[in-house]
């Protein structure tokens, strides 16, 4: 995506309100009672990884990888919601369900990796033979036909509701590196991209160590769980964070930093401390890896 911002300034306001009002209601469906949806609980590193590892082999973009984690986080929490209210709670019945979604877990996997890439380039189609192929590579115990990757596709788009993600992260960095004039910054974007792909491989840890920062401690009880969840699921806000931290490589003065924030502050509707706290975390994971 190449933004120009005489483009974006005039539709960035409805742009960022249309995305907070999907905000809202993902932060609605985390406090529902009668839905589940935890973010990121189906997308530990070691999926991460292997998206990274599949994207890479099969060289599509970057932001595909992105689509694929929200597809695949979004499908096995509906999944495992659908079983849980049509299952008894025996723990034989459970064992069976977990048993079922493991063995079935890297085709879900590339049928995500499928709906990501025609959402983002619906000319250059991941084909049903590519498919295979890594499908053969990474299980050689099972046996997998045109129909069955055909039936996945379909089972992991119909399971969240035909609905693609409208904006992913790398988005979101996108349209606020241009509605903050950081755009042109010399390494700017390339920078943010390595920040991203960072976070997803570190998300744990760092959401670990911003709620310790917001509330002095470890969640204790389901609303504190929850109110950290909510920011989990902000892309603006780990957009925001990811730029901030940028800024931090690349010598800008702090006085324009500190601007920077309280920009990114005000476009996202949350508060600049926050932000801060997020983006020197991941600034610490950066140092370290």
């Amino acid at each position: 995506m190449d933004l120009d911002i005489s483009y974006i300034e005039p539709l960035l306001d409805d742009w960022l309100e249309g995305l907070q009002l999907i905000i809202k209601a993902q932060e609605k469906l985390i406090n529902a009672t009668d839905e589940f949806y935890m973010p990121y609980i189906a997308v530990p590193i070691p999926i991460v990884n292997a998206i990274y590892k599949i994207t890479e082999y099969l060289h599509l973009e970057r932001d595909i990888r992105y689509i694929a984690i929200h597809l695949y986080d979004k499908f096995m929490c509906n999944y495992f919601w659908e079983k849980y209210k049509n299952t008894d709670s025996t723990q034989s019945s459970w064992s069976q369900i977990c048993k079922s979604i493991s063995s079935q877990s890297v085709l879900y996997l590339m049928s995500c990796l499928q709906l990501a890439n025609k959402m983002n380039s619906h000319l250059n189609n991941l084909k049903i033979p590519q498919v295979l192929g890594i499908l053969q590579r990474i299980d050689k115990k099972s046996v997998y036909t045109h129909k069955i990757i055909v039936s996945s596709e379909f089972k992991v788009f119909k399971t969240i509701g035909f609905r693609m993600p409208l904006c992913t992260p790398l988005n979101c960095i996108e349209i606020l590196l241009a509605a903050t004039g950081l755009k042109d910054t010399p390494r700017m974007q390339e920078l943010t991209v390595d920040l991203l792909d960072l976070f997803y491989l570190q998300r744990k840890k760092i959401y670990s160590h911003l709620q310790c920062l917001i509330q002095g401690y470890i969640a204790r009880n389901i609303e504190e769980k929850r109110s950290l969840m909510t920011l989990e699921s902000n892309v603006l806000f780990l957009g925001a964070s990811v730029i901030l931290c940028g800024t931090f490589f690349l010598y800008i003065k702090s006085e324009t930093v500190d601007v920077i924030a309280i920009k990114l502050s005000q476009l996202i509707d949350i508060k600049v401390n926050n932000i801060w706290d997020m983006a020197n975390i991941l600034l610490t994971m950066a140092i370290q890896e």
